[in-house]
């Protein structure tokens, strides 16, 4: 068995790489480090991985920098031996890999992210990917002779493939199905978040539409000053989940009447489960084109009216994209067969 270093950043990659980790049937022995960085170190927690916690989240240039030196210090002092390691695009897991003189396989569904990517790429052994991605948008940043491995899928059915409803989290919370959405604002500290000051303010102004409408919000923050569910609260009930708990996200989503998040990861997740994703991230994405190909509820929109609109058409009739999106999901690759692909090739089983 592999002992593999993998470092997470946010909630979607540790729900990610922590799936595929208890999916992998003993294929790799995983030593996880992350940061100190909202509902990130909860995410492992509830899959069952306990993680080296070094450093926190920079929010500028100058400190995102400094947090990654002394973060790739500690790395180096503290994490043992491992014979390769994963992540989405990392400069820091890239380096210290490299450094070692040890394989790194790089996942990403953010060719878009151009900083990291042409940080990290050029020096992975491997990159797997989803086909929606053209080859072209990842090639461009990686040396010839790199293994690319595209799998029939995106990241999100990873952890979704066989998903079973739970009513749980629904008891915790105090929620009742469809009278809720889940929110969750733009990353708008992140280096490729464009429009962020834009884009909060539609996402809050949406927000205080619905709750006005009588809709519950359950707010997922990014950040630790975030005060807008304070803010929001004067226009009805607002939930702001433990970010030392955690959530179950998943059955969350699946009985919400949608999803508002100024990413992608969230949006893709809902229309997975049948639920309204929506995106206010400005971009077009290639694996958000797959999904509405698909047939399924996603949406990305750029004003509040737009929004608003199709909430209120899925409400008619919230539940009928749930047999088309559990039988899709079950038809799909995951970022693991990809991974799979690549151990075999390389002969790092």
């Amino acid at each position: 068995m592999a002992r593999v270093w993998i470092d997470v950043l946010t909630p979607k990659q540790a729900k990610l790489f922590a799936s595929m980790a208890r999916q992998s049937s003993g294929l790799i022995d995983p030593v996880f480090t992350t940061r100190r960085y909202e509902y990130t170190v909860a995410v492992l927690k509830r899959f069952g991985y306990q993680p080296m916690v070094f450093g926190s989240y920079g929010t500028d240039l100058r400190s995102k920098l400094v947090e990654e030196f002394r973060r790739g210090l500690e790395v180096l002092e503290k994490v043992p031996s491992f014979d390769f390691a994963m992540s989405y695009p990392n400069p820091l897991a890239a380096r210290v890999s490299f450094g070692l003189g040890k394989p790194y396989i790089a996942f990403t569904d953010s060719p878009h992210s151009v900083a990291v990517s042409r940080l990290s790429l050029p020096l992975a052994t491997a990159v797997v990917f989803s086909s929606c991605i053209p080859l072209s948008e990842i090639s461009k940043y990686v040396y010839p002779g790199t293994h690319l491995e595209m799998y029939r899928g995106v990241d999100e059915v990873q952890w979704l493939k066989n998903f079973e409803p739970s009513d749980q989290v629904l008891k915790e919370l105090d929620l009742e199905p469809r009278t809720y959405v889940v929110a969750r604002p733009p990353e708008h500290r992140a280096a490729y978040y464009s429009h962020g000051t834009e884009r909060l303010e539609i996402f809050r102004s949406i927000l205080v539409e619905l709750l006005k409408r009588g809709y519950t919000v359950v707010y997922l923050p990014r950040y630790e000053d975030d005060e807008l569910p304070k803010e929001l609260q004067r226009y009805g009930k607002v939930v702001v989940p433990s970010t030392e708990q955690g959530v179950d996200g998943s059955n969350l989503v699946y009985h919400a009447l949608a999803v508002i998040t100024g990413g992608g990861s969230m949006a893709r997740e809902a229309a997975l489960l049948g639920t309204l994703g929506i995106t206010l991230y400005p971009n077009e994405l290639y694996v958000d084109r797959c999904i509405e190909n698909w047939g399924l509820p996603h949406r990305r929109v750029h004003d509040v009216s737009t929004c608003l609109q199709a909430i209120e058409e899925f409400a008619r009739d919230p539940d009928r994209y749930r047999a088309t999106a559990r039988s899709l999901r079950q038809s799909l690759e995951t970022p693991l067969d990809g991974l799979k692909r690549v151990l075999h090739e390389l002969r790092m089983r």
